[in-house]
């Protein structure tokens, strides 16, 4: 059987991707919180900290993935789910598909942060858009986390 690109170290990038998963959800928890905190006029510097380490995290995170899929795509989905399991296949396409359009509104909310000054009034409902775009994100990563680990309780990699 011929071997698959990073099919070798694929179970190095699966647990990289968890932990720069794990990294993402929480600095989008501390954001919404920080966020939360701009919004009854105390803003905090490190928000823009947790945003910059959210679109990092979130980009590597969606980069790692990208990375394990052609191993998952011919080991797990196409010899297992697909045959086996079709609603898994269907369960990880929702959670492929939320992980695309989350990652735009993870870079979103960094540019826009670093764009907005909080401490001006006229800028605080900027807050409401970062707040909105952070929870879409940690929605997806609560999502995606569940479905990846019980995805990978059927068959991983």
């Amino acid at each position: 059987m011929q071997s698959l690109p990073f099919e070798p170290i694929s179970k190095i990038l699966l647990f990289l991707h968890l932990v720069a998963a794990v990294v993402a959800l929480g600095s989008s928890i501390h954001l919404m919180l920080r966020l939360s905190r701009a919004l009854r006029g105390a803003f905090f510097p490190q928000a823009r900290l947790h945003a910059a380490i959210l679109a990092a995290s979130y980009s590597v995170t969606f980069t790692l993935g990208g990375l394990i899929y052609p191993a998952f795509r011919i080991r797990v989905r196409h010899d297992y789910l697909d045959a086996a399991l079709p609603w898994a296949t269907g369960l990880f396409e929702i959670k492929e598909l939320g992980a695309s359009l989350a990652l735009f509104s993870a870079i979103g909310v960094w540019l826009l942060m670093r764009a907005v000054d909080f401490k001006q009034q006229e800028h605080r409902p900027y807050a409401v858009a970062c707040i909105a775009m952070t929870s879409y994100v940690f929605i997806v990563l609560a999502f995606n986390a569940w479905s990846g680990w019980y995805l990978g309780t059927l068959k991983s990699i």
